[in-house]
Parts: structure tokens; C-alpha cells; sequence
């Protein structure tokens, strides 16, 4: 089910309230900016404090992303 993430809107197995979300994770992730269509998908299935909590989400988890990638790049021991 993975592999199908990149291709989730044309999907069958994925809901539309799980695509929007996908769209949503994907835009803010790529560009860290969240257009009005992404956000008003999203905003057919959430209120506004699950939208934050969804938006602070995939912010933390691109921000961990990047603070292990920046340190920890190197997942083998030296030696």
C-alpha cells in the first residue's frame, strides 16, 4: 500500500478523506507552503483543530526528518 502513496489520487485504495491527507502531507512536506486547494480538501473532513494538529504533525516529522538526516546521515559505525 505504500508504493501506491504517490499515486494516491487516482487510487481506489485509498478514501477520499486518506488522499486528502496525502495531499495535504505532500505539499507541506515538498514546499512548506499549503495552497487553498490542499487545505480546502482537508477542510471537507476536519475541523480546524484537527487541521492544526495535522499540519504540526507533518511539521515535526519533517523537521526530525531533517535534524537525522543531518546528523545521523551515516546509519553505519565508523571502524
Amino acid at each position: 500500500m505504500i508504493d501506491a502513496i504517490p499515486k494516491a489520487d487516482g487510487s481506489a485504495l485509498f478514501s477520499d478523506e486518506e488522499k486528502a491527507v496525502i495531499a495535504l502531507s505532500t505539499e507541506l512536506t515538498r514546499t512548506a507552503h499549503l495552497s487553498d486547494e490542499a487545505f480546502g480538501r482537508a477542510r471537507a473532513f476536519f475541523d480546524e483543530r484537527a487541521l492544526v494538529e495535522l499540519v504540526l504533525n507533518v511539521g515535526v516529522a519533517n523537521m526530525n526528518n531533517r535534524i537525522t538526516e543531518a546528523f545521523w546521515a551515516d546509519s553505519e559505525p565508523e571502524g
